[in-house]
């Protein structure tokens, strides 16, 4: 069902100025027809007009489209209703008109010897009548303030018995004979005489009527209207409607312009399913009881997202289909049946219209419907979810649920993400299914291909203390790996806390204990799993897209070329900046060291070293064993989950990612927490940058960083080299690895994220990485 888009058709596939000017039509012959009211006092013929230019001009005059389209902004959806809101305005007016109107009770405006009487008195009246379309405007008053849709109109007995001191009931409710009238002459004239008498069986009261079904056309042109619905059923996506429209005039347009072969004939559901629901529940509870099912209400849309909803069932969960509307009633229908909903502009012609359409809180606003298929698009990304978790959590988990829908065939009835800083190009959170609650976690690679993404089973077989996954997704663009819910607390949250003072839950011996006792498992594991693997093995190991592939294959690009790197601002004056594609060629020193290398070097060596097409002695490992994706268990064992770069791969590359980003990225997670005390100065002196920061590592993070290099590092060069399986430029690698971690990890420019000081404590980083001494050397 997740499939299933539907739309309205008036306002965003098919124009209502045919409506309109069917309504203002109505309202014309009853103020000016002698058969009616006959305000004019005219004693002739009345003529309608033959024409669309003059139905629309004469229209205008009475109805005009500022006046409709507040009255779609208030919910009126149907045109209809919109009719019939002016009748009751207007005949109110020309009541209060008259001296005394007790002689007209009870009022029976659908009954012709009524309107005899009615048409009588007015004719006494002195003067001609004038229509004011401003009588309008008392929907500003408080007797109709806050009141939309169906309930707006049902206020309009209280108005008229306020108005004219008598006690009215009954008259102007909708779908009251009065209504019923009202809705029969818009009929006549929409449908004009011939079409009328062959849908009725009879003809209209008055004769000559063209009918303004005639007159309509597309709200854009069919040429571009046909590649935006086929480009929708090329992306897999059903298409329904769910208008307000009778049968025959939803078909029949659709049918004119080419568009009815793009809709699912069971996912169309008009006026007439809607009055036949509601003609069922007034069998089942009593007229009294049954509610209206038009819109704003649901049954609507979820009727055409799945044809055998019934009135009275639950709606579906959140982003179980989408809408496409253009009024608040399709916004508030949509989403109480369950859907994404999307409005479009076409059908909010004012800026007071504009305004009341955002007010009513759609998901998506895009201009008109060509726009409906890229944004769809967006939607089904999950680069996009990523990136709505940190500014619209709520619309990001929405989009997740359809999602999983989509692509899981999962009906959750909730989705909780939780956004952290460690979540750099990834995802996480839970989401409940009947009574049971499950972990998620995605990675988002824009630029990459991973050709193997989740082995859990392999590391859980090659001794790793992992949490398997229940369920997958491998599709390319498209991956998601579903966990039972783990309740151990994450050594990313536990070591910034304790950073930060706070030891309430883990203290710096407890931390350093479990890493040095992970160090000797991993120690095991990698002896174990020793063998070798030809240069086509290894190339395909997932972990290369962490290191090689980002380098090489659009992401360095993307972040940095052709843009400015900014200097820090002194004082409160910014100094300017250097382009990045000319920092390539500068040397560094950084706090009084120099570096060897520029980093255009660098990058360029690290290419050629960090390729993974070369034949290696492998084990198996983790791959990005950050301490974002490992649980402490029981204070004392690492259980880790998210392989997502798991694999047969080079030990060396294995270990890179804990050693960089468990020691080192604080600033890269917390920028702006690092930045309120990060002192930095950049000067640039001839070739060279001469960078001086304050910035420290964490008592905790040198411990740890310490007994990585002593009980695992230290203990796995030496393995190495007495199994023959130590590369010649295994410390160049190492390092290289390293500088990939602040370099392409996340965008050191991005200025919304990362202040200037930051940027440059992490370019330092990422030479100082590439020159990291402690490692050891290749001699």
């Amino acid at each position: 069902m997740s499939n299933i888009v539907v739309f309205d058709l008036d306002g965003v596939i098919t124009s209502e100025e045919a409506y309109w000017d069917t309504a203002g039509l109505v309202l014309h012959e009853l103020l000016y027809s002698p058969q009616y009211w006959n305000i004019g006092h005219s004693g002739g013929v009345y003529t309608p007009p033959s024409t669309a230019v003059l139905s629309h001009q004469l229209s205008a005059k009475i109805l005009p489209e500022s006046v409709i389209v507040d009255l779609k902004a208030r919910s009126v959806n149907s045109n209809w209703d919109t009719c019939y809101a002016g009748f009751c305005l207007y005949l109110i007016h020309l009541l209060a008109l008259l001296p005394d109107c007790a002689d007209l009770l009870p009022l029976r405006p659908w009954e012709q010897d009524w309107t005899e009487s009615f048409r009588e008195q007015l004719a006494r009246l002195p003067g001609a009548l004038e229509i004011d379309p401003a009588r309008f405007h008392v929907f500003e008053t408080p007797l109709f303030r806050g009141y939309s849709g169906l309930e707006l109109l049902q206020r309009f007995d209280a108005y008229a018995s306020e108005v004219l001191g008598q006690h009215i009931e009954g008259v102007f409710a909708r779908y009251s004979p009065s209504w019923d009238f009202c809705k029969d002459l818009f009929q006549e004239w929409y449908l004009g005489e011939e079409l009328y008498t062959r849908s009725y069986g009879h003809a209209p009261a008055q004769a000559g009527k063209p009918g303004c079904i005639h007159f309509e056309k597309p709200l854009l042109p069919v040429e571009q209207l046909y590649p935006a619905l086929e480009k929708l059923q090329a992306l897999g996506y059903t298409l329904g409607i769910a208008t307000g429209r009778p049968g025959q005039e939803s078909i029949t347009p659709l049918q004119n312009y080419g568009l009815l072969r793009y809709f699912a004939a069971q996912h169309i559901v008009t006026h007439d399913q809607v009055a036949e629901a509601e003609r069922g529940l007034k069998a089942c509870g009593g007229k009294q009881n049954a509610p209206s099912l038009v819109k704003p209400h649901p049954y609507q849309f979820a009727r055409a997202a799945n044809p055998a909803y019934q009135p009275g069932q639950p709606a579906l969960p959140r982003g179980s289909f989408i809408v496409v509307g253009d009024t608040p009633s399709d916004v508030r229908g949509g989403r109480a049946a369950g859907a994404i909903v999307i409005a479009v502009l076409t059908g909010a012609r004012t800026p007071e219209a504009r305004a009341l359409l955002a007010q009513s809180q759609p998901d998506f606003i895009v201009e008109d419907i060509t726009k409906v298929p890229a944004l769809l698009e967006q939607i089904d990304d999950l680069a996009t979810i990523q990136r709505l978790q940190f500014s619209e959590r709520a619309k990001a988990e929405l989009l997740l649920q359809h999602w999983f829908t989509q692509h899981m065939g999962l009906q959750t009835e909730a989705i909780t993400l939780t956004p952290k800083p460690v979540s750099l190009n990834s995802f996480n959170g839970i989401y409940r299914l009947g009574s049971e609650e499950y972990f998620f976690k995605t990675h988002v690679e824009e630029q990459g291909v991973l050709e193997e993404y989740y082995h859990a089973e392999l590391l859980h077989k090659a001794g790793y203390n992992i949490v398997r996954p229940l369920h997958t997704v491998h599709e390319k663009g498209q991956q998601m790996v579903v966990y039972p819910v783990v309740h151990w607390p994450v050594m990313f949250d536990l070591m910034r806390a304790v950073e930060t003072g706070d030891t309430s839950q883990a203290s710096v011996a407890m931390l350093v204990e479990a890493e040095k006792r992970e160090c000797e498992r991993l120690l095991r594991i990698y002896q174990a799993t020793l063998q070798a693997s030809t240069a086509d093995e290894h190339a395909r190991a997932p972990i290369h897209q962490l290191f090689w592939h980002r380098i090489t294959g659009g992401r360095l690009h993307n972040f940095y070329s052709g843009k400015l790197v900014a200097l820090p601002a002194t004082g409160e004056q910014q100094v300017g900046g250097i382009p990045f594609d000319e920092l390539l060629g500068y040397r560094w020193m950084v706090n009084g060291r120099a570096l060897e290398g520029s980093l255009g070097e660098l990058i360029e060596r690290a290419k050629v070293v960090l390729n993974p097409a070369r034949a290696a002695l492998t084990v198996i490992g983790h791959g990005d064993a950050h301490f974002g994706n490992v649980f402490l268990e029981r204070e004392q064992d690492y259980l880790y989950f998210d392989p997502a770069f798991a694999g047969r791969h080079s030990p060396l590359l294995d270990v890179v990612k804990p050693l960089f980003h468990n020691v080192y990225a604080s600033w890269m997670y917390f920028p702006q927490e690092i930045a309120r005390d990060l002192q930095v100065s950049v000067a640039l002196r001839g070739s060279t940058v001469s960078v001086e920061h304050n910035y420290v590592l964490a008592p905790v993070r040198q411990a740890l960083w310490e007994t990585k290099l002593t009980y695992l590092f230290g203990p796995l060069k030496e393995f190495l080299r007495a199994q023959l399986a130590l590369p010649d430029d295994w410390s160049e690698l190492v390092r290289l690895a390293l500088m990939c971690c602040p370099l392409l990890t996340v965008n050191l420019l991005d200025e919304k994220r990362m202040p200037a000081s930051v940027s440059w404590l992490g370019l330092s980083q990422v030479m100082e990485m590439a020159n990291l001494a402690s490692i050891g050397a290749e001699a």
